[in-house]
């Protein structure tokens, strides 16, 4: 029995130990459950950080790398969006070396030796390392975790990133950079309200400043002080480009081309002005300059046309009252002709100089063109104008040209017109007294004419009638007729060519209108050819009919005076096989007047050439015996005046024997013209009359019908 005791309580005991074991047992359970939960989420938890980290290095762009000393190796990792995605590089030290440029290999190798060997825990370098054949920019960063008691690195962990682009970046700043700070242009660069923040060393060379912190946040418009309506506009403009007037450091004014544009940070956070300038000054310089020419005339310093017209645009937006006075000068290419173009222009200079001391600072004066001037006067009436005029003419007659042969004169031919009287505008006025100068040109020059209602009007049917003429003369319009000259046996001698025209649109006009017209504009020479080609042509078909008559032809002064004309005339005689021992060539006195010395050498390069000569009209206006005198001409045709009414009037019977006997003492023919009635002839057989010419004998005819009559006999 007392064992059974001792079982019991040995049951109890091992049931308590039993007890014991079962929650020891599960507390651990537990405690193990715990634990591990604890390790899973540990390790979950490792897991998203890990991820995180990669996907930072991911959005980063950066690669992880870790280098252990024991192996000397380098393991290289970079990871991509998606889970799992991970690129693996294992190598040696020595393998990524064969990649790395050979310019950077030291800078690498320095680095890494100062973060291994020494106490910098820290590796930063930058290197170009070939990648698919080409080299792109690598930032290499790490940190040391492990070193042995020697300080070596043993455990190096850090990142790599490609940074090719930000060095590009870079580098394009850098040269902006330098680019900005070297241009030879001013710049600034602004920030939105127009503060200055940077200007390059031109800006200060221009600013004329000891350094460029003087201006660095002073407001734009400080120093563009009349700028300020443009710098407003750019609040609604990105940019814009303007010239203005910059205000320097030392207060100088500098006209400056100004260009400036609105600038955006990537992601515009924020906006900045970039602005150019450019000194104009030389620009500016060498337009006035350009003005200066454009508006002024080289040769005498006077306005040419352009200044003329600026300055009358304010007298006829105002509509103040002005004389405009026109002048021509008489006798100026005669002076260019015979004393030379320097001569001429040194003439033009010194009426250029009459002018400023005849009408000083009242006035306006120009050079219109050629041997033209212009002068606008304010403050006086048409006659006194008128008054002025005639001064200025004596002042310019007063000044003689003289040459080697002969002393030159010239005067002037003055036109007056009044705005708004004579005219509405400008160019009516201009009109209107470029009409009135013509006018008085055509009276007798060296005169003063206003100008009158209707007279624009007569100037354009001039204008008209001479462009009809030119086309005439070029186009064989102009017809040569034949008046006969005879001796007092009623014979026929020889004849004279006389030039008639019919226009098609002014009808039959006179001679003695269009005559003088062409003399004006130098057309004279152009018909003295042509009566030199019809008079060879006559000559020689009167030859082919068997008649030999001399012809005579009327030579101009303009024509006479050409230093050409003895050998032109010539060579049109030999052209149509005429001997010029059968042309006469009739001039007037006025070619002495006109320029003596010259007339004298071209008569006698004619008399050289073979040519007859003959004084035309001699007797009326400037006759002089000197004429004679001076040169010996074959013929004298005495002018109808001296015949007119002699058979009715015995002083001038007289007058008209004493000059033909006269004339016949020098041994010269004396031909008698106008003659028209029969009463005249035995007057002048009397008095010795070598031949007549005139309407009692006949008409000037057309060839055809001179031949018809004539040949008969």
């Amino acid at each position: 029995m007392s064992e059974r005791p001792d079982l019991i309580n040995k049951l109890a005991r091992l049931e308590k130990r039993a007890s014991r074991e079962r929650q020891a047992r599960s507390e651990a359970e537990t405690l193990l459950t715990d634990k591990s939960l604890e390790l899973y989420n540990a390790l979950q938890s490792s897991r998203q950080l890990q991820k995180k980290l990669e996907l930072a290095l991911w959005a980063s762009q950066e690669s992880f790398w870790e280098w252990h000393a024991q192996s000397d190796e380098f393991e290289l990792k970079s990871f991509g969006l998606e889970q799992g995605q991970e690129y693996q590089w294992k190598g040696s030290a020595l393998s990524l070396l064969r990649f790395v440029h050979k310019d950077d290999i030291s800078s690498l190798e320095f680095h890494w030796t100062l973060a291994s060997l020494s106490g910098s825990d820290r590796i930063e370098v930058a290197f170009r390392f070939k990648r698919k054949g080409k080299y792109q920019w690598m930032r290499l960063r790490g940190r040391v975790l492990e070193r042995n008691e020697e300080g070596t690195a043993l455990h190096i962990v850090g990142t790599t990133r490609d940074i090719t682009q930000e060095r590009k970046a870079e580098q394009s700043f850098q040269l902006m950079a330098s680019a900005f700070s070297s241009s030879r242009e001013p710049m600034l660069v602004l920030s939105a309200d127009l503060m200055i923040n940077e200007c390059n060393t031109a800006f200060t060379r221009l600013m004329r400043l000891p350094d460029k912190n003087t201006c660095l946040g002073q407001s734009l418009d400080t120093l563009l002080p009349k700028a300020g309506e443009q710098l407003k506009q750019l609040q609604n403009r990105r940019q814009s480009r303007f010239e203005c007037t910059l205000k320097t450091f030392d207060d100088h004014l500098v006209p400056v081309d100004f260009s400036i544009a609105l600038f955006e940070t990537q992601y515009q956070t924020s906006s900045y002005f970039i602005a150019t300038l450019r000194d104009i000054s030389e620009r500016k310089l060498n337009e006035d300059r350009l003005r200066q020419m454009a508006m002024h005339d080289d040769l005498t310093g006077l306005k040419n046309r352009n200044g003329l017209r600026e300055s009358l645009t304010r007298f006829a937006t105002t509509k103040r009252s002005f004389i405009m006075m026109f002048i021509d000068l008489d006798g100026f290419k005669q002076i260019n002709d015979a004393a030379g173009h320097e001569q001429g222009d040194a003439c033009l200079r010194r009426v250029a100089r009459v002018l400023n001391t005849r009408f000083g600072d009242n006035s306006i004066i120009s050079r219109w063109g050629g041997d033209e001037f212009v002068v606008v006067l304010t403050e006086m009436s048409l006659d006194q104008a008128k008054n002025a005029g005639e001064v200025l003419i004596k002042d310019i007659e007063a000044d003689k040209i003289a040459t080697t042969d002969a002393e030159l004169n010239l005067s002037a031919s003055i036109g007056l017109a009044n705005f708004p009287l004579h005219g509405g505008s400008i160019e009516n006025v201009l009109q209107n007294a470029d009409a009135a100068m013509y006018q008085a040109k055509t009276t007798g020059k060296g005169k003063v004419y206003i100008y009158q209602q209707g007279l624009l009007e007569s100037m354009k049917e001039r204008v008209s009638m001479l462009a009809d003429l030119r086309r005439a003369i070029d186009h064989g319009g102009l017809e040569f007729h034949i008046q006969g000259r005879y001796n007092l046996d009623g014979i026929v001698r020889g004849g004279e060519l006389l030039c008639r025209w019919r226009s098609s649109i002014l009808g039959t006009v006179a001679p003695s209108v269009f005559i003088p017209l062409a003399e004006s504009h130098q057309l004279d020479k152009d018909i003295g050819v042509l009566a030199l080609e019809a008079a060879c042509d006559y000559i020689s078909m009167m030859d082919t009919q068997g008649m030999m008559l001399p012809l005579s032809v009327n030579v101009s002064a303009n024509q006479l005076l050409d230093k050409q004309f003895a050998q032109q005339a010539k060579a049109i005689c030999d052209e149509n096989d005429v001997s010029p021992n059968l042309i006469e060539m009739e001039l007037t006195e006025s070619i002495f007047i006109r320029d003596h010395q010259s007339a004298i050498r071209s008569l006698n390069a004619l008399r050289e050439a073979g040519f007859r000569l003959a004084l035309d009209d001699f007797g009326s206006g400037f006759s002089s015996l000197s004429y004679l005198r001076s040169f010996t001409f074959e013929v004298v045709k005495l002018d109808r005046s001296l015949v007119n009414d002699i058979h009715n009037d015995n002083k001038a019977l007289s007058l008209l024997q004493g000059i033909i006997a006269m004339l016949h003492s020098l041994q010269l023919d004396v031909v008698a013209e106008g003659v028209e009635f029969a009463e005249y002839l035995p007057l002048l057989k009397e008095a010795n009359c070598n031949q007549v010419q005139g309407y009692y004998f006949e008409k000037p005819m057309p060839y055809d019908q001179f031949i018809r009559k004539h040949y008969r006999h």
